[in-house]
Parts: C-alpha cells; sequence; structure tokens
C-alpha cells in the first residue's frame, strides 16, 4: 500500500495533531478544513465568510495532494446549526456545479468559534490517467 502524507506551503494552519490530507492508492483523503484564512490564522464571522473560506481551503489541499474538487467523490461537512442549511446548499453548487459528490452534513460543536468543517475523499488525478 502507497501511503503519503499531503504538505505545502499554501495549506490553512492546523488546529490540532493531524494531517491535513493523506494520499493513499490512488485516492486523497482530506481532513475537515475549517474557515481560517490561511494567511491571518483568524476565521470570518459569518456562516457565509467561514463556509467560502473552508471551501476554498478545501481547493487548496486538494490541488497540493494532486486532486481537484471534480474528483472529489464524498463529502463530510460538520456544522453548528442546520439552520445554515441552505446557505451551505448554495455553497456547495457553486464548489461542485456539475455531478456532485456524495454528502453528510451533521450538526457538531465545533471549536474555536468555527460555524462549519468540510472534509472529502477524492480521487488523484494521475490516477484518472
Amino acid at each position: 500500500m502507497s501511503r503519503q502524507v499531503v504538505t505545502g506551503p499554501d495549506l490553512p494552519p492546523s488546529i490540532g495533531p493531524y494531517s491535513h490530507a493523506v494520499r493513499a492508492n490512488g485516492f486523497v483523503f482530506v481532513s475537515g478544513q475549517p474557515g481560517i484564512d490561511p494567511a491571518t490564522g483568524i476565521a470570518g464571522e459569518s456562516f457565509g465568510e467561514q463556509a467560502r473560506q473552508a471551501f476554498t481551503n478545501l481547493a487548496s489541499v486538494l490541488r497540493a495532494a494532486g486532486s481537484s474538487p471534480q474528483l472529489v467523490v464524498s463529502t463530510t461537512v460538520l456544522v453548528v446549526d442546520v439552520a445554515y442549511f441552505a446557505d451551505l446548499n448554495d455553497l456547495f453548487a457553486e464548489f461542485f456545479p456539475s455531478e456532485p459528490p456524495t454528502r453528510m452534513v451533521m450538526q457538531v460543536p465545533l471549536p474555536r468559534d468555527l460555524l462549519i468543517s468540510i472534509g472529502c475523499t477524492a480521487v488523484e488525478a494521475a490516477a484518472q490517467t
């Protein structure tokens, strides 16, 4: 089995002892990405700000891992309040405009005043050739 931890200068800071992503056997497993701006280390105040940043962070991790949003097969989205569900749907449709991946959304408490965290499983781009 091949296994490689994904690192890179453009990845958001981790807020715990975990890898942003691990590549294994043609797949990329991405940890939950919070809506924290990598440049400042600060989360936006609104759900919309944090959600957009979380999707941006997810895309950055996917790129560093040799994948892309188009190759995502499954997502797990954690939100602090299901009242944000409509906003999440709008952003999800924007980020995944066609053939969206599977999705599970759960309402959970999150640390550091975070409102959202998004993780996924994707296929490596090299595995597509």
